[in-house]
């Protein structure tokens, strides 16, 4: 009996020494969703609710384009090129990190689309910096940045191809 109740404190001991969930983790947690949120609002050629994730005053810099700079301007990129190819994305979170109300996090990330009216197969992959504000209770997309990688290739890990 003396043993088991050793045991059974040992056990709590070990169990206090654990690290709880901290604010912070939640936070990053919080901001990864985000993250897929963009995704799925890319494949489902969801505009408003692309644009939902973005602040007014957002950069984005995807390679291989001029920086877009602000929300009307983001709006009006995406405006041309969302729905009109089946995508499938792929994302492979590296770091995410909250600081106070900025985040950021970044991840490798596998594009392939298949344009609808032609066929064309077009394939992307890279390394992505997704930096948020807290703005107004919500994480915001303050900047986006895309980058062709040589580390970052094809297939990805989860098999796109």
């Amino acid at each position: 009996m003396k043993r088991i109740v050793l045991h059974g404190l040992w056990a709590l001991v070990l169990v206090a020494l654990l690290p709880a969930a901290s604010p912070a983790d939640d936070e990053a947690d919080r901001i990864e969703a985000e993250g897929g949120k963009w995704a799925n609002y890319f494949q489902a050629g969801d505009l408003e609710g692309l644009m939902t994730l973005y602040m007014d005053d957002a950069i984005v810099a995807l390679h291989g384009q001029p920086a877009l700079y602000g929300k009307a301007a983001v709006r009006e990129y995406f405006a041309q090129r969302l729905g009109k190819s089946d995508t499938t994305f792929e994302l492979d979170y590296e770091l995410r990190e909250t600081h106070g109300d900025i985040a950021y996090i970044i991840s490798k990330y596998w594009l392939v689309a298949v344009d609808r009216a032609s066929g064309e197969r077009y394939l992307d992959a890279g390394r992505s910096l997704l930096v948020y504000k807290k703005h107004a209770g919500r994480w915001k997309i303050a900047a986006d940045i895309d980058q062709a990688t040589p580390d970052v290739g094809w297939p990805s890990p989860g098999g796109l191809q």
